[in-house]
């Protein structure tokens, strides 16, 4: 979408530059405007680095920083658009207006991707590896906008991600989102899920939003000249009472089940 008004957008730029410049033929309008549609993408992305500039380098907010999420937001639909990714929610009517802990299978790196560019009425963050804040550029902005790294190493540390992150959901009234396999799944065969993003939805006392992912393995062989069509699908709720008299186990195998029966019917 976004490139769509980039495009558009040169249209008035190329005809600015015949303006100035009367004298040119017909023909450069061929070079102008691809010229044009490139100028808008790099000032988007010299948006991004002065935006990040502005952001503090190592001090974490206590809360996330406004212009940090609608600058992911727009940044993510911008590379959707390069890539060629369509993606398409649906049942995001049934996604309380609650904070509530999302879970999906996973598949690719773009999964967090296309669910934070499809989901735009909540305010999304993602519990992500360590190694994603790593990413110059990247890590400012997620740490900014209230991500979390987890190390997976040190259960300790990870308890502590996890109690951060229910303290989150429960003053900010952010939604977390979660992918409980832990890994993506290189053959589409649902692995194990582990019990972590569940023990937050406990802490919380938060529903769980369960959800598929169809179709973001395909995008690496297809993009950027053959268009993906990405399906996300909420699937079901698991509401607070059940989560509340559940064990995190319990939890993790009924979600499991119903992806698992989801992406087989």
């Amino acid at each position: 979408m976004l490139n769509k008004i980039y495009l558009i957008s040169a249209i008035p730029l190329t005809v600015a530059v015949f303006l100035i410049f009367g004298e040119l033929s017909h023909w450069w309008a061929f070079l102008v405007y691809p010229l044009a549609f490139l100028a808008m993408n790099l000032l988007h992305v010299l948006v991004i680095l002065a935006v990040w500039l502005c952001l503090p380098p190592k001090r974490t907010p206590k809360k996330p920083i406004p212009i940090c999420t609608g600058m992911i937001r727009v940044s993510l639909e911008w590379i959707c658009s390069w890539v060629n990714i369509k993606v398409s929610l649906i049942g995001e009517e049934s996604i309380p207006d609650e904070p509530c802990v999302l879970v999906s299978n996973h598949l690719s790196d773009f999964d967090p991707l296309t669910l934070l560019a499809a989901v735009k009425t909540r305010p999304v963050v993602y519990i992500c590896k360590k190694e994603v804040f790593k990413l110059p550029v990247v890590s400012r902005y997620l740490r900014c906008a209230g991500f979390l790294p987890i190390d997976r190493s040190n259960a300790l540390r990870a308890a502590r991600t996890l109690q951060d992150a229910g303290k989150m959901m429960q003053s900010l009234g952010v939604n977390v989102g979660i992918y409980p396999e832990g890994m993506r799944s290189r053959t589409g065969k649902l692995l194990r899920f582990k019990e972590g993003g569940f023990v937050l939805a406990q802490r919380a006392e938060a529903p769980i939003v369960v959800l598929t992912t169809k179709g973001t393995e395909l995008v690496k062989k297809r993009a950027p000249f053959r268009r993906t069509k990405v399906e996300l699908k909420v699937i079901g709720l698991i509401d607070k009472e059940t989560v509340a008299r559940s064990t995190p186990t319990e939890l993790a195998n009924l979600a499991h089940q119903m992806i698992g029966d989801a992406l087989q019917s």
